[in-house]
């Protein structure tokens, strides 16, 4: 119990409770995202069928996915507003003082604070551009598949393509902020000790 109220603690002190509803929301929906993938069918034609179970997985994969699309750009646009550009992306204005700071941190063993322009800030701002990336190719693969493109199986390849990149930062991001919350709790559990 002292470890969850330290958890929650820690959350409060980096996000909003608007960001931190939003980045649950998110998490389930790519989650879900994620999983329901492996129960999608097609048909040669790029039909659904409509005899396979995986119909009901092919829909939910779509719904939850034109879904996602508004929360991904909500967050992303509160996250831009509240932090500024260059806090995710310092090397695109060739500001690299704090990740190098970040990487002497790392170099000592020493895992770095997240801060603007830091390791931690720039991962939060790829995975935000792979989200943004992920849902706007898939709702373009929805439309052509929708209206029967040519184009449409290109769309979704590079849809599938892109997603990779999403469940890769899904489980990097994970891990990482799991042991940045981890460690926090550590040592806060230390000093009041």
């Amino acid at each position: 119990m002292k470890t969850i109220h330290a958890v929650k603690e820690y959350l409060n002190t980096r996000q909003t409770p608007t960001i931190q509803i939003l980045h649950i929301v998110i998490l389930c929906l790519v989650l879900s995202q994620l999983l329901v993938s492996n129960f999608m069918d097609f048909t040669t034609s790029g039909e659904v069928d409509h005899r396979s179970l995986y119909f009901i997985g092919t829909w939910t994969h779509i719904v939850t996915g034109i879904t996602l699309l508004p929360i991904s750009l909500v967050f992303i646009w509160i996250e831009l507003k509240r932090r500024g550009f260059a806090f995710f992306f310092p090397y695109l204005t060739g500001d690299f003082e704090q990740l190098r700071n970040d990487f002497y941190e790392l170099k000592g063993r020493k895992l770095p604070e997240p801060s603007t322009g830091g390791i931690a800030a720039i991962v939060q701002g790829l995975g935000l551009g792979a989200l943004l990336l992920s849902v706007l190719s898939g709702f373009l693969w929805f439309l052509s598949w929708n209206y029967h493109h040519p184009l449409s199986h290109t769309f979704m390849e590079i849809h599938e393509a892109l997603v990779g990149l999403v469940a890769a930062y899904f489980f990097g991001h994970g891990t990482m902020g799991a042991l940045h919350v981890f460690l926090a709790v550590k040592h806060r559990e230390i000093q009041t000790s």
